[in-house]
């Protein structure tokens, strides 16, 4: 990472800015029959193998082949219940999602802005992930709130991390009450005092866009004098049962959401993103309605698989870090080299 990056360069980087199927085959043949004819090689299926725990009695039954097609790799799937994203790294004109004991398979949208990144520069090390193509640079960043207990900042400074998202707060998912993240003064005096650049998220549950106004108004009355050097994140996440107020929220109303929100922000000065996990963007957000905001991703994949434009990858919720009691999110931010 170059040591001239700095936190305005990092914000600017940063704002620049279907249907499922059935389980089973039907996905084959709409995208997949098109490449019926183009072999998945059976070597590389054995090479990532051990990358996924994939059962053994699967690579046995392809190890007298040259090659599978993608066809014939998904229908091996729901015998052998790979895991998607296993599945994934071999299937590129699809998403592919687990449901039940099948899968889904959602085509990429070939109309939507594309990222550039090159996942061959991926590097794993033994706590984090790190990039560089050249191009972008993948800058380490985590996100917290109360959760995470109590942060001591100079360790997390030491460690490494020059980059934060501190939870301002959020909206009660059964009875909709807006809250103060009881760590978020905490947080961010701790943070400030370390040189640690942070930026803020709010944890949403609008159903409406008059609650995603309300929540964004919320944000600005609680920042205060608080200075931050990232955008004003929205985090707008699936409902997990259905005593989540948001559940069934139909696309056209979570997307207005979060542009309701996000323009709010934007108006009072201040930079803001989206942020969310690729199944929810992909099956209830209309993303092409959402291009001109910047998005914080979330996958927790060895190789992610987004095609679509994004500045932020959350890639676990399970790093360690020093001064941290507990796991926290980690996260690669794409840094443009051409905008240094």
């Amino acid at each position: 990472m170059r040591a001239l990056l700095c936190a305005a360069a990092v914000c600017a980087g940063i704002l620049q800015t279907g249907a499922a199927y059935p389980e089973g085959l039907e996905p084959v043949q709409q995208g997949i029959a098109q490449e019926a004819a183009s072999l998945i090689p059976v070597t590389s299926l054995w090479n990532l193998a051990e990358d996924y725990d994939i059962d053994e009695d699967f690579l046995r039954e392809i190890a007298d082949l040259d090659g599978l097609t993608q066809r014939e790799l998904t229908s091996l799937a729901v015998e052998y219940q790979l895991p998607a994203q296993y599945v994934q790294r071999f299937v590129d004109n699809m998403f592919v999602f687990k449901k039940g004991n099948g899968y889904e398979y959602i085509p990429v949208d070939p109309s939507l802005r594309k990222n550039s990144y090159d996942w061959d520069y991926l590097k794993d090390s033994s706590r984090d992930k790190r990039y560089d193509d050249g191009l972008f640079t993948g800058i380490k960043m985590i996100d917290v709130s109360a959760f995470q207990g109590d942060i001591n900042w100079n360790a997390v400074k030491n460690d490494g991390v020059n980059y934060a998202f501190i939870r301002l707060g959020y909206r009660g998912y059964t009875e909709g009450k807006l809250h103060v993240d009881s760590k978020f003064h905490q947080n961010m005096r701790g943070a400030a005092n370390a040189g640690v650049q942070v930026g803020v998220y709010f944890y949403s549950q609008a159903v409406s866009r008059a609650e995603a106004i309300e929540e964004a108004e919320f944000v600005l009355d609680n920042l205060g004098d608080y200075q931050l050097s990232l955008p004003i994140v929205f985090d707008i996440e699936g409902a997990q049962t259905t005593a989540y107020r948001t559940y069934r929220m139909g696309v056209q109303t979570a997307t207005n959401i979060v542009k309701a929100f996000c323009d709010t922000i934007r108006s009072a000065g201040y930079d803001s993103m989206y942020y969310s996990y690729s199944k929810f963007l992909i099956e209830n957000l209309d993303m092409a309605q959402l291009e001109g905001y910047p998005l914080w991703m979330a996958q927790y994949y060895q190789v992610p698989f987004f095609p679509y434009d994004f500045k932020i990858w959350q890639y676990s919720p399970k790093g360690r870090v020093a001064g941290i009691p507990n796991s926290v999110d980690l996260n690669l931010f794409f840094y443009d080299y051409s905008q240094a």
